[in-house]
């Protein structure tokens, strides 16, 4: 497994307006912070968003660019009123846990690539994409990649990212920030394992599938 990373650059060209400055990624057509922080770090309590969920086209440097469709989790996230808000925020994670894969844009030399990560909030967090046009969205809006440069993108299943959470913890990952220029939801990586058993059903790691906790002794 890739380990992730701490700047979403490999070098110095990163641009001076980038929004890995410490700052929040700011919601199109707003100059307020993009939803997903609650400030209780719950998660998916996301922020108060238009509910409309219009998603206006971004300009850049190369041109007009064309925003993606609205999706099921643009709608549910905007539909979260907040932490007590227990229904839609169980909609919201069984729909992006039943995703087939998550996407992250890749950094690293070939072969050795990692997640992109980018501190938001004063914490680390995966830039992590519930599509690989979104991803490639994000990075053509800023400046990451040219329109027609390849984007490379790192897809994994949502098990595996539920798999590796005590890795990325322990890597200094606070969370997982989703589509963080669109609905930008988030949820804490210690969370990952428990939101995961609670909507897919299915043990979380170090669990064993009576529930009772797993042990490395198969005598027991």
């Amino acid at each position: 497994m890739s380990e992730p990373t701490d700047i979403p650059f490999q070098d110095d060209d990163r641009p001076a307006e980038s929004i890995y400055e410490g700052e929040r990624p700011a919601a199109e057509g707003s100059t307020s912070p993009a939803p997903g922080t609650g400030s209780d770090g719950d998660p998916a309590s996301p922020a108060t968003q238009d509910a409309s969920g219009d998603h206006t086209s971004g300009t850049t440097r190369l041109g007009q660019l064309a925003q993606p469709e609205p999706t099921e989790t643009d709608t549910l996230a905007a539909g979260v009123t907040g932490a007590e808000d227990h229904e839609g925020m169980t909609q919201l994670w069984r729909a992006t846990m039943d995703l087939p894969h998550w996407w992250f844009i890749a950094v690293g030399e070939p072969g050795a690539e990692s997640p992109a990560a980018a501190q938001i909030d004063g914490q680390m967090m995966l830039l992590t994409f519930t599509s690989s046009e979104r991803a490639r969205h994000f990075a053509v809006q800023n400046e990451m990649v040219a329109h027609d440069e390849d984007l490379r993108a790192i897809a994994l299943t949502p098990q595996e990212l539920v798999d590796s959470a005590q890795t990325y913890a322990d890597a200094g990952i606070a969370g997982l920030m989703f589509d963080p220029h669109l609905s930008g939801y988030f949820i804490p990586t210690d969370q990952l394992p428990v939101v995961w058993e609670a909507v897919s059903g299915l043990p979380s790691p170090g669990t064993a599938a009576d529930g009772a906790p797993r042990t490395d002794n198969p005598a027991g």
